[in-house]
C-alpha cells in the first residue's frame, strides 16, 4: 500500500446529488431508527452517485491506477472504508445494522479498490474499541479508532513492510489490514515474486556493471528500470522500494 493523495475538493456529483441524497437518507433514518438498526429495512442507496465516471476517474487518477490496498493495476470499483450497508468488527462476526449510511457519498469515505480486495473486505471494519462504533448519523466518527488502514489519511509504511514478497504488519493496524483484507493471498504472493525476482536480477546488473572500470548501457538501463520500479505508478512500488531500502 501507498499513502493516497486525493484531491480535496469532491467531485460535483457527490457535492450535489451525494448531499441531497444524505439529507434524505438521515431523514428516513429518523423517521423510524428501529427498523434500520435491527437490519428489517435497508437504505436505498444510489450507486448510480457514488460509482459516477466522474468519481471513479478522479480517485483512481490519485491511486496511479492501482487498487488502494493491494497496489495490483485495475480500474477497480468504488470500495466505501466505512462499510455503507452493514459492518462487523472481524471475520468472524456478524453483521450488524446499519452501516455508515451517512458516508455513502462522502468524498472521504470512497476509495477504489480491486474486486478481491473489495469481496475480502467487505463489511469489515474493525475498531480498537467497539464500543465508540458511531451506530447513526448522530455520533461522532472522530471517537472512532479503526483498526484497518485508511491509505487516504495514513502513510501505509508506517504499517506494513516487505519481507519479499510478504507484507508484514508492524502495527496493529498494519496487521490488521494484512490479514483482513487477505493481502498474501497466493494470486497476489505470485505476482508479487515474479517482480521481485526481475528487481533482484536489475540490481545485480547494476551493481556489477556500475563496478566495473567500464560502466555501460546495461548499467543505466536497469538503473532506470529500478526508479520506475518505486514509482508511485507501478505496481507494487511499495514492495520494490523495501527491497531496494528507498
Amino acid at each position: 500500500m501507498i499513502r493516497i493523495d486525493k484531491p480535496p475538493r469532491p467531485p460535483d456529483v457527490l457535492l450535489n446529488r451525494g448531499v441531497e441524497q444524505t439529507k434524505k437518507d438521515k431523514a428516513v433514518y429518523d423517521n423510524n431508527p428501529d427498523v434500520y438498526r435491527f437490519g428489517r429495512e435497508k437504505f436505498p442507496l444510489k450507486d448510480t452517485i457514488y460509482r459516477h465516471e466522474s468519481v471513479k476517474n478522479v480517485q483512481l487518477n490519485a491511486q496511479h491506477g492501482k487498487c488502494c490496498y493491494c497496489e495490483k493495476i485495475s480500474c477497480g470499483e468504488i470500495e466505501h472504508y466505512r462499510p455503507k450497508g452493514a459492518v462487523k468488527q472481524s471475520p468472524k462476526s456478524t453483521n450488524q445494522y446499519p452501516g455508515y449510511y451517512w458516508l455513502a457519498y462522502d468524498w472521504d469515505n470512497l476509495l477504489v479498490s480491486c474486486t478481491d480486495c473489495n469481496r475480502n473486505k467487505s463489511t469489515l471494519f474493525p475498531l480498537e474499541d467497539e464500543t465508540m462504533r458511531a451506530r447513526d448519523h448522530h455520533d461522532n466518527i472522530e471517537s472512532e479508532a479503526p483498526l484497518l488502514i485508511n491509505p487516504a489519511s495514513v502513510d501505509p509504511r508506517d504499517h506494513i513492510q516487505f519481507h519479499g514478497e510478504v507484507p508484514v504488519g508492524k502495527t496493529d493496524s498494519g496487521k490488521m489490514t494484512v490479514e483482513g483484507l487477505n493481502l498474501r493471498r497466493p494470486d497476489l504472493d505470485e505476482s508479487r515474486r515474479i517482480l521481485l525476482n526481475q528487481l533482484k536480477f536489475l540490481h545485480k546488473v547494476m551493481v556489477s556493471r556500475q563496478n566495473s572500470d567500464t560502466p555501460d548501457v546495461l548499467a543505466q538501463e536497469a538503473k532506470e528500470k529500478l526508479e520506475k520500479a518505486v514509482s508511485p505508478d507501478a505496481q507494487f512500488s511499495s514492495m520494490a522500494r523495501d527491497f531496494l531500502g528507498s
